[in-house]
């Protein structure tokens, strides 16, 4: 009986061995597929904000001042004579509710 006890620990021994690697093996491999995808996430990010910082150099390019203007005048605008500044106004300053609606008929 001492005999097969013992073979029986030592099969026992060799399982959990043998499990605990393979557990250790599948963990590496989720590892290892997770960097994968880590690592296409990451280009693809880099790609689109190449794409990002793209479009904004072409719009700020459409949007310089002196494209503006040029676009305006071939549109027929001209250059106002006089401008008028409107005055600025306090917005910390609660305005009155505006009448929208007549007001009802007095008695």
């Amino acid at each position: 009986m001492p005999g097969a006890l013992r073979r029986s620990t030592v099969w026992a021994s060799a399982l959990m061995v043998v499990a605990s690697l393979l557990a250790v093996v599948a963990g590496d491999a989720l590892v290892a597929q997770g960097q994968v995808r880590l690592s296409t996430i990451r280009s693809q990010v880099a790609a689109a904000e190449v794409a990002q910082k793209a479009a904004q150099v072409e719009v700020a390019e459409k949007a310089a001042p002196p494209v503006v203007v040029a676009q305006a005048k071939t549109q027929g605008l001209v250059v106002p004579q006089t401008v008028v500044y409107l005055p600025q106004v306090p917005l910390n300053v609660p305005l009155p509710v505006p009448q929208t609606a007549p007001s009802p008929p007095k008695r």
